[in-house]
């Protein structure tokens, strides 16, 4: 008859908990290193001591537990040595607890034996998960065998009905269960692993698609007109017009090559106090002949305040987003640059009074190769974001379709204090 009482879901509880702590623990960095062996030993040995705290069965000639689940488990899913430490752990509360037993040490170290001597024999590691949980139970049931075996040639321990189902049966079953739960965990983590490559690698294609075709566009210009100058008697004035359009055309691959470094690498070697009211006020300046060209009304707002990045990178960043905004107004309209300090945080809002976007459109602001532009490459704000996420901001999005959008970016100030403010 099956002992199926309180400690036996105690057992089986502890155990289950200890194999949830370690994939817990060693989720993001799934690696065959010491991270991994320890979390494994801390977890099956708590699971072993409180196996122990609570026995299952008990005889004139031994108290029964599910001790021996979690310990086999550590050797084959953590590896020799953790099993080793794990022995060790189980002998010595098993001494604390029930005192010494030279029939429980030669066990112990018979089950160890047997079980790194299995899994070289049948190259565990390399086993599927079918067979990890045939290995596993057969092993352990060839265990319990053995165990019952040595104890009668060293003691007169009696192998009955109730043995064979409670040292045998029971803790088989226990084991094909865990065994199965461990193996489902690990193919999870392993199919989150090559989820996670494949979009990284897919991020790749697309990034390098992208370079391809945007650096392939002013090359295919240059080339036409290097191959115009060849020409013979070929006027100074079309030399010239030439040869300027190829070096603007040169000068548009550098700056998209200059895009795609920026946004591979957006933490800025030199980091200082960036002053909002000064590099708005710049930025203003800079886009000003773009916004008369626009007939855009620029209105600023500016509370000034202080955070902290790279005044370059800050002054890219928004450029692209304000360029933007004065490009989606053809017909005129108004540009508002606002900042305000509050709670900490200075909010700088770029407003116009444009095209507007749709939200599908929204969503896929900052994504490569993505723009609301007819010849647009999406690279600028693609690079924005990156920077803006690089020095700790927040960017919102909001937009509606003819009346404009609302850009609104959020930094920690950098309690520097700047006296001059517009």
């Amino acid at each position: 008859m099956i002992i199926f009482n309180q400690d036996v879901i105690n057992n089986f509880f502890y155990i289950i908990l200890s194999i949830f702590l370690i994939f817990f623990l060693v989720e993001k960095k799934w690696i065959h290193g010491w991270y991994t062996r320890m979390a494994t030993f801390v977890s099956l040995s708590m699971a072993i001591i409180l196996c122990m705290l609570s026995p299952i069965y008990n005889n004139p000639y031994c108290v029964h537990d599910l001790r021996m689940i979690p310990f086999v488990l550590g050797i084959m899913y953590g590896g020799p040595y953790t099993g080793l430490a794990l022995l060790a752990v189980l002998l010595g509360f098993r001494t604390m607890i029930y005192s010494w037993s030279m029939v429980a040490f030669v066990i112990y170290v018979v089950i160890y034996l047997f079980t790194v001597i299995g899994m070289k024999w049948f190259h565990f590691q390399r086993l599927s998960s079918r067979n990890k949980i045939i290995f596993s139970v057969g092993i352990f049931t060839f265990h319990s065998i053995v165990a019952a075996l040595i104890a009668k040639a060293m003691t007169i321990f009696v192998i009955d009905e109730s043995y064979l189902i409670n040292f045998i049966l029971l803790p088989s079953c226990g084991m094909l269960i865990l065994t199965y739960i461990c193996e489902t965990l690990l193919k999870q983590i392993q199919i989150k692993q090559a989820l996670v490559k494949i979009e990284k690698m897919e991020v790749l294609a697309q990034l390098a698609a992208s370079i391809s075709h945007e650096v392939k566009n002013p090359l295919t210009v240059i080339k036409g007109f290097l191959r115009l100058l060849q020409q013979e008697n070929l006027p100074v004035g079309k030399k010239e017009q030439y040869l300027t359009i190829a070096s603007s055309e040169l000068n548009r691959a550098e700056d998209i090559i200059n895009d795609y470094l920026t946004f591979a690498r957006p933490d800025p070697e030199q980091v200082e106090t960036i002053f909002i009211s000064e590099q708005l006020q710049k930025l203003a300046d800079m886009v000003e002949p773009l916004s008369n060209q626009q007939s855009v009304v620029v209105h600023k707002d500016i509370q000034d305040s202080g955070i902290v990045g790279n005044t370059r990178n800050f002054q890219q960043a928004f450029l692209n987003i304000i360029k933007n905004a004065i490009e989606a107004m053809p017909k005129g309209g108004t540009l508002t640059i606002h900042s305000k300090v509050q709670k900490g945080n200075v909010s700088i809002t770029i407003s116009d009074t444009g095209v507007g976007m749709t939200p599908m459109q929204q969503a896929r602001l900052g994504e490569p190769y993505f723009s609301t532009k007819e010849k647009g490459t999406g690279l600028g704000l693609m690079v924005s974001y990156r920077i803006i996420e690089a020095m700790r901001g927040i960017i919102t999005v909001e937009s509606r379709i003819g009346k404009g959008t609302s850009f609104q970016i959020v930094f920690p100030v950098d309690h520097v204090k700047n006296p001059s403010s517009i």
